[in-house]
């Protein structure tokens, strides 16, 4: 996949939801879709990273749950499938 321009909120969004709609598990936190669902390439800057998380917060069905531990990723702001 394509690395996705974080700064086009709309194109983002969109990814986000087509991503997160075939996403088989009910937890993520932003640097695994940052990762794995938008292409991203190297450590996102905490613009991006806020980004990721306000797309992901803002995607139907996904909410907010607070840090959580990845054993790949550490301690995340992560969302949970509602």
């Amino acid at each position: 996949m394509a690395k996705i321009d974080v700064s086009d909120q709309k194109a983002l969004l969109a990814a986000v939801e087509k991503y997160l709609g075939d996403f088989p598990g009910d937890l993520i936190c932003a640097l695994q879709l940052w990762y794995e669902g938008l292409g991203g390439q190297g450590a996102p800057n905490p613009s991006e990273t806020a980004a990721v998380q306000d797309a992901i917060a803002k995607a139907t069905g996904w909410t907010d749950v607070g840090a959580v531990r990845y054993e790949k990723y550490g301690m995340q702001k992560s969302f949970k499938r509602a």
